[in-house]
């Protein structure tokens, strides 16, 4: 799974709605204190809500427990009656992910009034939009909308009171592809020919199905019929009926009042006025219901089986794409601009946590592991000279502690330690040609760095800077499983020659892997712009992988009264910008030599 976009509304620095379109390498560039790393910040925030629940968090964990100050320093200009907009983009690409539908499979044909597939399963893309505001009564911050779409058509919302006493599910959208049976053509041929009721939102598709020609407004304007005008089949079509067998089994025996038109019962969902009676359920900050497991509703249908079955429907459309959207950000990794260098007397932690990677110190720690493909894959990325070429390597290095057997009198005498002493020397005078036998035997895996010019064993502490504040995003470049890894100003402290190899690093190391990195250096974009160019004439240096021009999102971010705007500066084949960098940015290096 891979994020693709990530929209951000009233959100520190942001007040009008911002997108920033994710690619495999995501560089985020702009002046001093504009906003960038709130990209960062609002990811990791969104997933505290997902995890915990907490809208209003003093610190966000995984920026190694940075302290943001609640919502009232999240939202823009701290204005406590705007609401935050988080809107993200994921695409499933070939996984399944998490899903709910367990208990139709099991049962009968004939146990189902209505049996639909799981959406979950076959959506590609998901988005979803999370709300946030302010409730003064509770002094706390919580989810006031969640919404929903698959594969760009929304498909549901969930809605909370400021009291958050009762969440519900206020909008479904029943003509969602996924949300139509197989046998929905039939189903609304079967109702035409019925004389039944029909929902204004299927017009078009039923002239579809009936290969009747639907003249366009202009035509109707020059005086062309409209099929069934006239017709006794015109008065089937109405706002007041079901759309599909889904929507009339959710909404007939929970409409008390038998009154489909009224308000509250009517949404309208992609420009399509639909039935749809409100459903409660539990929240866990709000809108958001909790994550994990199936959702607690007031849905309570006769048929018990049939009940449940909607119940995991509506827990795959709700509840599993928030699982997967958890796990991916529980997957991720920020590394912060500044990165601790272990001293001689670190112990690595055998506990690494997310939150650990802030500093960088979580490199040194996931290295001290010893696992012998990361050290061996690391090594080859800092010592080859093809490569970054930090004129250092890592070695594998084995550590063996042996205890040798101690032997005390059979009697467990506690005689002075002395004569205990004498006995034991004695004993092994006897034999001395024995071999003494270990009774432990303890072995460690880890890793020594090595100068490769002096060619000796160096600690972090001993080497340069620049190359020990490079490592922790070398190591996770390279480590297992990480689906996003941000990092801030990799090249701090680095010489040119190593900003430029960073480019390769990024987009050598991994496809599963976003990388969002937030930075100034001209030198890493202009070995982005060769390696796509070097793509496109085929001039690629033998063994690496080809970059295209949309492997690369370059995403400027400029102050305005209206809070940050961002803009993208897209590449072309030959590697080239497509458009002018907003106010001359590195322009510098033309004013100075001119």
């Amino acid at each position: 799974m891979r994020i693709t976009k990530l929209s951000l509304t009233n959100f520190k620095s942001f007040k009008q709605e911002q997108t920033i379109e994710f690619a495999p390498v995501t560089l985020l560039f702009g002046p001093n204190s504009v906003g960038k790393s709130s990209v960062l910040m609002a990811l990791f925030y969104l997933q505290q809500i997902l995890d915990k629940g907490q809208c209003d968090p003093q610190r966000i964990e995984a920026l190694g427990g940075k302290l943001v100050g609640g919502f009232k320093n999240l939202v823009h200009r701290r204005n406590l009656n705007q609401s935050i907009t988080l809107k993200i983009e994921y695409d499933k690409g070939n996984r399944v992910g998490s899903s709910y539908d367990f208990l139709a499979d099991l049962l009968e044909e004939g146990e189902l009034d209505v049996r639909i597939s799981s959406p979950v399963i076959d959506v590609e893309k998901v988005t979803l939009e999370f709300v946030i505001s302010w409730v003064e009564q509770h002094q706390t911050a919580y989810i006031a909308n969640y919404k929903i779409w698959f594969d760009g058509i929304e498909i549901a919302e969930v809605s909370s009171d400021a009291g958050l006493k009762q969440p519900q599910i206020t909008s479904l959208n029943y003509l969602h592809p996924l949300l139509l049976p197989d046998d929905h053509d039939e189903w609304l041929i079967d109702c035409f020919e019925n004389d039944m009721p029909i929902s204004n939102a299927l017009y078009d598709k039923l002239l579809d199905l009936l290969n009747l020609y639907n003249p366009s407004h202009h035509e109707i304007k020059d005086g062309a019929a409209r099929p069934f005008e006239g017709d006794d089949k015109d008065l089937l079509f109405t706002d007041d009926c079901f759309v599909s067998p889904l929507q009339e089994a959710l909404n007939n025996e929970r409409d008390i009042s038998n009154q489909f038109d009224s308000a509250d019962n009517m949404v309208v969902v992609e420009g399509e006025t639909l039935i749809h009676v409100p459903i409660g359920i539990e929240g866990l900050s709000g809108a958001l219901p909790p994550l994990g497991r199936k959702l607690k509703s007031s849905l309570s249908l006769d048929n018990e089986k049939q009940n449940e079955v909607f119940v995991e429907l509506l827990s795959d459309i709700l509840v599993a794409p928030l699982d997967n959207l958890k796990k991916l950000l529980n997957d991720s990794l920020c590394i912060g601009p500044l990165r601790g260098i272990p001293d001689f007397l670190h112990q690595p932690n055998p506990y690494v946590e997310q939150k650990d990677w802030h500093d960088g110190l979580a490199a040194w720690d996931v290295l001290a592991r010893g696992d012998s493909e990361l050290i061996t894959a690391v090594d080859e990325w800092i010592s080859n000279e093809n490569k970054l070429g930090l004129g250092y390597g890592l070695a594998h290095r084995v550590e063996k502690h042996y205890a040798e057997i101690k032997r005390f009198s059979p009697s467990g005498s506690f005689s002075p330690a002395e004569e205990q002493l004498k006995r034991i020397i004695s004993e092994d005078l006897k034999g001395a040609t024995r071999v003494p036998h270990p009774d432990e035997v303890k072995t460690n895996y880890t890793y020594s760095l090595f100068d490769l010019s002096n060619r000796m064993s160096v600690t972090p502490s001993d080497i340069g800077v620049g190359i020990s504040q490079l490592m922790p995003l070398v190591v996770a470049a390279l480590s297992r499983n990480k689906r996003v890894v941000a990092c801030e100003q990799p090249e701090l402290h680095v010489h040119p020659r190593i900003q430029v190899a960073i480019g390769d690093l990024l987009t050598q190391t991994g496809r599963a892997t976003n990388f969002l990195i937030e930075t100034h250096s001209e030198h890493l974009i202009l070995r982005l712009r060769k390696r796509v160019r070097q793509t496109t004439d085929k001039e690629l240096p033998e063994g690496f992988k080809p970059v295209d021009k949309d492997d690369i999102s370059i995403v400027y971010f400029e102050p305005s009264d209206e809070g940050v705007i961002t803009r993208r500066i897209k590449l072309d084949e030959d590697g080239e910008f497509t458009s002018k960098w907003p106010q001359g940015f590195f322009s510098e290096r033309r004013e100075e030599y001119l």
